[in-house]
């Protein structure tokens, strides 16, 4: 029992935050009025305040040992036999989505108020979701990481139907449930072949393991190192390889990697404004943090690492050059951020394959340019979708057709700069974060020597610049095609708009370092170098395959 409470550490943040979720729903019980309603928020705010403030101790005990100089295990922690881990890495992730949570709350008052939405409702699940991408980055066993992908998909799939008057909220909806599910599908099937795999590498090479489930990744990469110079490998087990390419499927329709990225446009049109930017941040958060910790091991140890490095390496490209070619075509601010959100998911797919490289340096930068990368893409995604709900129109539409904004700095030069902040910063231009994000990533890239990888994204990337700078373009170089002052929707989105666009700009001029001491493949290194090499850290008891997990 004790062990157990011991053990709720782990889950701490997502565990306040679930509960402020059910609160919130039940207080929403109460009524509808006006002042009600206005009260959901604030009790939301609190709970993802608590949430973020259980993650301090853990992100201050990895930057002392970062300025200690001592290995950064000690200030890891394990619990539910090793299905946990709670480090700087995800306590970093976890404030960053407790950021967006608030974000998204905070602009999207207004809004459900127009469309006449339930405030209770919609807070409630963005806490929820807010919660499974929580667990996703802390888990280090494929069951954990499926459980709160579950807990973050069913929520979305609710939210992207949410305007449930209006048919495109309803058919983006429909789409994304249904292919979500199948693609859930793909990474619980993978999940029982990768349990079974490891199980029989176990017992027929006869190895004597620390295991505590074997659908755990310390467990795997265990075995992975035992068997890979004898006869019964598990690195060349077909069985194994099927498990995890059906895995990284799953994980791949997350993060909208090619070619598992064509439910993102219509979804992101489809879906309300406010739930297109937490989807496009939340999403790719949970995803690629999950990705940080579960395919090093793959890449590093037996000899497959080359060929998931080439798998990789290929879809990254793949990404990179879909998402933005098929950006260049839109008319619509929605699918372009759609596209564009997949072209970043390559970029950090790259980050993800620097990961890959033996020893601690490399990954160290590459997990802290994977951090950093996601805050900026996730601050400068959901303050465009706020613009686009700061301009929207009386009539309840949405300030999404990109002909609209022609003019726009002579009707709301305010609303036009804030937009070229956003636009610079995907695009990757100097003094925003966009361009450090960048800048790390492809350091990262080289460091391992990923050069190639790293120059190729660098290229595609000016891709990008031909429709954000057209953005741009035509809200100071071009006529107003009416003479509507576009701003009704002031106040909560507005506020949010701006504050994005100035945490932006001052992440842009902050040195590099910023993210030291947040490494998750320095976490992950603990048990890559083996039991002899161990910190002194709560750690898996050896037995079969039955010990819980944190489901």
């Amino acid at each position: 029992m004790t062990d157990t409470l011991v053990s709720c550490q782990a889950l701490l943040a997502p565990i306040v935050v679930f509960v402020c979720g059910m609160v919130v729903l039940l207080l929403d019980l109460r009524g509808r009025a006006a002042q009600a309603t206005k009260a959901l928020a604030g009790y939301a705010y609190f709970g993802l305040a608590a949430a973020a403030v259980s993650c301090l101790p853990d992100l201050q005990a990895a930057a002392g040992a970062s300025v200690k100089q001592v290995p950064i295990e000690l200030s890891q922690h394990r619990y539910f036999g090793g299905g946990l881990m709670v480090d700087g890495f995800g306590s970093m992730l976890t404030l960053v989505l407790c950021l967006i949570a608030a974000l998204v709350i905070g602009m999207s008052g207004s809004y459900l108020a127009e469309k006449k939405l339930p405030r209770g409702e919609f807070y409630a699940l963005i806490l929820f979701s807010s919660a499974g991408a929580m667990l996703m980055c802390s888990a280090i066993d494929w069951v954990n990481l499926f459980v709160g992908l579950e807990v973050l998909s069913v929520s979305l799939y609710i939210l992207a139907g949410f305007a449930r008057r209006e048919i495109r909220s309803e058919e983006a909806a429909v789409k994304y449930f249904l292919l979500g599910a199948f693609a859930s599908g793909f990474l619980l099937y993978g999940i029982t072949l990768v349990y079974g795999s490891v199980g029989m590498a176990v017992k027929t090479a006869g190895i004597t393991t620390s295991a505590s489930s074997y659908t755990n990744l310390m467990v795997m990469a265990e075995v992975l190192r035992e068997t890979v110079h004898t006869n019964h490998s598990l690195a060349t087990s077909p069985l194994f390889l099927m498990g995890i390419g059906l895995i990284l499927v799953g994980l791949g329709f997350k993060a909208s990697l090619v070619p598992f990225h064509a439910y993102a446009p219509d979804v992101y049109e489809g879906a309300p404004a406010p739930v297109a930017a937490f989807m496009s941040a939340v999403t790719k958060i949970g995803a690629f943090a999950a990705l940080m910790r579960l395919v090093e091991p793959l890449g590093t140890i037996g000899p497959n690492g080359q060929l998931i490095q080439g798998v990789l390496w290929g879809v990254a490209l793949a990404t990179m050059l879909v998402g933005n070619i098929l950006a260049v075509r839109q008319t619509n601010l929605k699918r372009m951020l759609a596209f564009s959100s997949v072209a970043h998911a390559g970029y950090l797919l790259v980050g993800v394959l620097a990961g890959l490289l033996p020893g601690k340096t490399g990954g160290s930068i590459a997990s802290d340019a994977v951090a950093f990368y996601l805050l900026a893409y996730a601050l400068t995604n959901v303050g465009a979708f706020a613009l686009t709900v700061w301009l929207g129109s009386d009539e309840g539409t949405e300030f999404a057709d990109i002909r609209r904004f022609a003019g726009l700095a002579k009707r709301n030069p305010v609303a036009a700069a804030v937009m070229t902040v956003f636009m610079l910063s995907l695009a990757g231009i100097p003094l925003t974060a966009g361009f450090l994000g960048k800048l790390y990533l492809f350091f990262a890239a080289t460091q391992a020597q990923q050069t190639g990888l790293a120059v190729t994204g660098l290229v595609v990337s000016a891709i990008g610049l031909v429709y954000y700078l057209n953005l741009v373009y035509r809200m100071y170089f071009c006529e107003p095609v009416d003479d509507r002052n576009p701003e009704v929707r002031a106040g909560g989105a507005k506020t949010v708009a701006v504050l994005c666009a100035v945490a932006i700009l001052v992440l842009g001029v902050i040195p590099s370092g910023i993210l030291g001491p947040v490494s998750a493949a320095d976490a992950n290194q603990s048990y890559l170098r083996g039991p002899e090499s161990e910190a002194p850290v709560s750690q898996p008891s050896v037995r079969q395959p039955g010990a819980q997990s944190a489901q």
